[in-house]
């Protein structure tokens, strides 16, 4: 709950926080939910009333030098109406202003104070001190305060976004973020329809390529709630997980239910007894409620001393399912939650024996009597079993559709071979682009039992602290008429070097690959299967022509020829749905986008490999640092993260709920067994085998699973459809994971049946008559 709590439902901890949106742009016709915003709308969309603030926010990475070396920094390029929107104070200095927005003016940094107090032990002298990131001398104006990092807990700077006055920027181009915040009393949807108006009169105005483009792609403006679209990612899979926990709780609910049962049917003589005596109903049931008041107490004592030790592995997951999140605790409004349901529950369980006292004080008792077990009590076991398998059942459907989703989504070829390939990010600046990729190249092919290539991406690019796709854009292809309202094609794309085919092993299906005079003389492309077969279906594509990011050229050479067709890689994980084509390009002819890949291919440790790499670097540009490095298995397994750690909790979930349920059928059938001796006794008396007196016991106890588990089913059926988006090529309604489940359940239920049936068996009749 805690998770959850901090992750989706506690509002941002900046003032009316409530108040505060996201503005974006969304391509309905081309499948595209969310692009962000860009400067051109920042600027537009001022004139809007019902924003009190807009400001900009761009995550970006620099590469900070100083006496340990280079390193990759996490920070974001912001306006400086950032913090008014927040409305937020320095915790140390000041914040840059508008007039730092201007190219030349933005050369200041602020720190967050985390990074102030893990790099520069919370030194008050940091104030006037340079950074250098990029290679250019930031001075340090200032330290925000820690609920700033509220944005996002990767950053560690923010800078000035930057552009030179009067420049010109349209609508188009999608990269900083644009936050608003509310006027008193403005809705959400009052401020899209504002916007929607103005975004609609630069529509009227734009030029009919731009036009066209809004119109195949259908864009929109929409307004959210950064509070929701924060939570947007992880809010199915927390519910989901606290609803296994809410399971959990209530079968262990079931079992402590029928142990209060239990144990005042084992008591009703004492309680008689006090009646008898004088004892008011009040106060035996002011004694079953502190008795349960305190089973609870101590229960839930044990409880919070567990969530505090596992705090720290928590928040590890978290990390991985939402990394822009703050750590959390278990703050007041966590404990206070808890702290109710443990009282709620205390009061309800401690109710149920409490009920059931009032047909106790007027029964004649007599305690040598021996007591059978009463058909009323064993009904009420018998409903408590069923709830706790039905439970139990939802918990382990739940949890096999995640573990057999994993096992497809493990199942899956890459298309590539990752097996001994490393995979290394260096940033590269932008006027070394030319100069550095043939130098780092020619130091690779010195190394022997290597195989190295460059790429401006990485395959499974989930590049820390950022997680990023490979670069996607729009084409055209010669000869290819989109149909009326149809889109034009999209494709992701990259830049290799020609050893890029050797060093992943991807299979040339037709044509060929690049060559190094590729890389000079430029104006080629290689293309994957599924675009070979989407738009050259029945044809050679080798030959055929397309241009990438611009409107078609004149001439035909000016086209890029398409030389070569290769297998379908799976460049953005597996559980891309996207259907998107692949295009390759020579390196020579594709922008960087501040970094570069490097993939090497070898039979030596890894280690020692990443070191040479590392120390190439240094050789050639000590200012460039190596990071992001690891082997493409781990890569590859990294990007599972979120799928392995929700299907682990699920499935521990499930696991506790399969336990609990047996020892719940267990713990009936054992004390029905106990209640019901002198009967037991009687039958083997008159002649009832061994054999039968089992199997009276096993229908007693499968029939309350079986009903359990037709009613668990029924309610998995109900619950698993909450569950689409988190499955990958699995019905929510996948048989096979629901007759293993029953089965799983069935099995245990038998186990936890057979042991009280034999215990029953062995009853000695003399004994039990005695």
């Amino acid at each position: 709950f805690a998770m959850l709590y901090a992750l989706v439902i506690r509002p941002l901890p900046f003032p009316q926080a409530g108040r505060l949106v996201e503005i974006y742009n969304t391509f309905p016709k081309v499948g595209i939910a969310k692009l962000s915003s860009n400067i051109g709308q920042y600027l537009d969309f001022q004139s809007a009333p019902a924003f009190a603030r807009l400001a900009l926010w761009q995550l970006d990475e620099s590469t900070l030098g100083d006496e340990r070396g280079p390193s990759r920094l996490a920070g974001a390029s912001v306006t400086a109406d950032i913090f008014t929107l927040a409305e937020v104070q320095p915790r140390l200095g000041r914040f840059f202003t508008a007039a730092n927005q201007v190219p030349g003016s933005d050369r200041v940094v602020v720190l967050t104070q985390s990074y102030w107090e893990s790099h520069f032990q919370a030194d008050p002298g940091v104030l006037g001190r340079t950074l250098r990131l990029d290679g250019e001398p930031y001075e340090i104006v200032g330290v925000a305060p820690r609920i700033f990092e509220a944005f996002d807990a990767r950053i560690r700077l923010v800078r000035p976004l930057a552009w030179a006055p009067g420049q010109h920027f349209g609508h188009t181009g999608f990269s900083p973020q644009l936050f608003g915040r509310l006027k008193p009393g403005i809705s959400v949807s009052a401020a899209a329809a504002q916007i929607a108006a103005l975004e609609n009169r630069y529509y009227a105005g734009a030029s009919a390529g731009i036009r066209a483009f809004f119109d195949r792609t259908g864009k929109q403006m929409r307004v959210d709630a950064l509070q929701a679209q924060r939570a947007a990612p992880v809010r199915t899979a927390l519910y989901l997980l606290q609803a296994g926990v809410l399971f959990v709780l209530l079968i262990g609910c079931a079992n402590v239910a029928h142990l209060l049962l239990a144990r005042l049917n084992a008591r009703r003589p004492e309680f008689a007894v006090r009646a008898s005596l004088g004892a008011s109903r009040t106060a035996l049931a002011r004694q079953l409620l502190a008795e349960s008041g305190l089973l609870t107490l101590l229960g839930a004592g044990g409880g919070l001393l567990l969530a505090r030790a596992t705090l720290g592995a928590a928040n590890h997951f978290t990390a991985r399912l939402l990394p822009d999140a703050l750590p959390f605790g278990l703050d007041g409004h966590v404990l206070g939650t808890t702290a109710g349901l443990a009282a709620g529950l205390a009061l309800l369980l401690g109710c149920i024996p409490v009920w059931q006292l009032r047909t106790t004080p007027g029964l004649a008792v007599r305690s040598d009597r021996p007591q059978t077990s009463d058909r009323p009590a064993r009904r009420r076991s018998g409903a408590l079993v069923v709830t706790q398998v039905a439970f139990a059942l939802v918990l382990l459907t739940g949890a096999g559709l995640l573990i057999r989703s994993f096992a497809r989504a493990l199942a899956l070829a890459p298309g590539f071979d990752p097996e001994r390939v490393i995979a290394a990010q260096i940033d590269v600046p932008k006027d070394k682009e030319k100069d550095f990729p043939p130098r780092l190249e020619a130091a690779l092919a010195g190394v022997p039992d290597v195989t190295a290539s460059l790429a401006t991406s990485t395959p499974y690019l989930l590049v820390p602290p950022f997680d990023v796709s490979m670069p996607l854009g729009a084409i055209n292809i010669r000869g290819y008429q989109p149909a009326d309202g149809e889109s034009l094609p999209s494709v992701y794309y990259c830049g290799v070097t020609p050893s890029y085919l050797q060093t992943l092993r991807i299979p040339l299906r037709a044509g060929r690959w690049f060559s190094e005079a590729d890389l000079e003389r430029g104006r080629v492309a290689v293309v994957d299967a599924s675009f070979a077969q989407r738009y050259f279906a029945g044809r050679d594509a080798v030959g055929q022509r397309l241009v990438l990011n611009a409107a078609p050229p004149p001439n035909v050479e000016d086209w890029l020829e398409i030389v070569g067709v290769v297998g379908d890689v799976r460049h953005n994980g597996v559980e891309d749905r996207s259907g998107i084509p692949f295009v390759y390009l020579p390196l020579t002819q594709t922008p960087f986008y501040g970094s570069l890949s490097v993939l090497v291919r070898t039979s030596r440790p890894a280690p020692e490999v990443l070191a040479a790499v590392r120390e190439m670097v240094a050789d050639i540009d000590p200012a460039l640092p190596v990071y992001a490095a690891d082997t493409m298995a781990g890569v590859i397994r990294d990007s599972f993260s979120n799928r392995r750690g929700i299907m682990l909790l699920l499935g521990g979930f499930a696991g506790v709920a399969l336990l609990l349920s047996a020892v719940g059928i267990y713990g009936m059938l054992a004390y029905d067994v106990s209640r019901r001796t002198r009967e037991i006794g009687i039958r083997c008396a008159i002649g009832a085998t061994r054999r039968q007196i089992i199997g009276l016991v096993l229908r007693e106890g499968l029939g309350r699973a079986a009903v359990g588990i037709v009613a668990g089913l029924a309610a998995a059926a109900g619950l698993s459809r909450f569950m689409a988006t988190l499955l990958f090529e699995v019905r929510p309604l996948d048989p096979w994971v629901y007759i293993g489940g029953a089965s799983v359940l069935l099995a245990t239920a038998a186990l936890a049946c057979y042991l009280p049936a034999r215990r029953a068996a062995r009853v000695n009749p003399v004994e039990a008559l005695r």
